[in-house]
């Protein structure tokens, strides 16, 4: 079903947050809203902060407004090409735009509103020594359950880092059976198809991805050896470590790890246990909620 879309320029040096914050009143209680850079990014720390701020900017910015909730999905798009952007129109009923940004809007078939609305200074870190496409091969993993903002993240940095090769591992029923809420945990397909719809939106035809099911700690990382990066988050350095032992002690060389941001409460950080973080656990638990409600009524 065709949903709304932002775009922005260049979230480098802008902060786009009254625009957004602004539109989210507008489109009040869609399913989803799609957001599109149209700079490219080329520096991981750059995109890593970007997609964090603006991926908490619009989950904080609804909990304020009365007709989303936590099934509203949130998609930031970057470095596409301009016929992809074309393809993608498709997904889309109506694109807004900062006012005086309105020549990025050109050749774009999109009925489309301006808004009237005066962007300041952003301010981000210097730039660190990886860039986009750094690595031919790089993979990921993850449960993928319920599909949220820290999955997209994880993905998203995963294939800015790739030139060719994109490895994601998905955890197998096994080592999701003590899962909290498992009775709504979803199968192995559905999770799949959510992250194959993710990929599918955001990539480009340059680089090629491959699925496998995760049936122990390391997944395809531990048997497959022309693996140059794994993306991870900083919740899990220690399982990016216990690859790298288990590859060196059977002749693979490590891989270079990449950690991204913890999505969540500001205060979230290892030390709490990364408490407040956005999590699929706390999804499960609200769709039970949700279907105990239901079977009430």
């Amino acid at each position: 079903m065709p949903s709304p879309v932002i775009f922005i320029d260049n979230p480098i040096e802008k902060d786009y947050s009254p625009l957004i914050e602004k539109v989210l009143t507008i489109v009040n209680g869609v399913d989803r809203l799609d957001i599109v850079i149209r700079q490219e990014i080329t520096n991981v720390t750059h995109l890593n902060e970007i997609l964090y701020y603006y991926y908490n900017l619009v989950r904080t910015a609804i909990d304020g407004l009365p007709l989303f909730d936590y099934t509203f999905s949130i998609n930031i798009i970057f470095n596409i090409s301009h016929s992809k952007l074309l393809k993608l129109s498709s997904n889309w009923n109506h694109a807004f735009i900062a006012q005086q940004e309105q020549t990025i809007f050109k050749n774009i078939p999109l009925v489309h509103s301006p808004i009237d609305i005066e962007l300041t200074a952003s301010n981000y870190p210097s730039e660190c020594k990886k860039r986009m496409k750094q690595f031919h091969t790089t993979a990921v993993g993850g449960t993928f359950d319920h599909l949220h903002d820290g999955h997209k993240i994880l993905l998203s940095m995963a294939y800015f880092l790739t030139s060719k090769r994109l490895i994601i591992g998905i955890t197998g029923l096994e080592l999701l059976k003590n899962k909290k809420f498992s009775e709504v945990l979803e199968p192995f397909h559905q999770r799949q198809n959510s992250v194959v719809q993710f990929l599918d939106l955001i990539m480009d035809e340059i680089v090629h991805y491959e699925i496998y099911q995760i049936n122990d700690i390391c997944g395809p990382t531990g048997y497959i050896e022309a693996i140059d990066g794994l993306v991870i988050s900083h919740e899990t350095l220690s399982g990016g470590e216990f690859v790298n032992n288990y590859r060196r002690e059977h002749g693979f060389k490590e891989l270079d790890l990449t950690a991204i941001k913890v999505i969540g409460d500001a205060e979230s950080n290892a030390e709490n246990k990364w408490k407040g973080k956005i999590s699929s656990t706390d999804i499960r638990q609200r769709e039970l909620e949700r279907r105990e409600k239901r079977s009430q009524n």
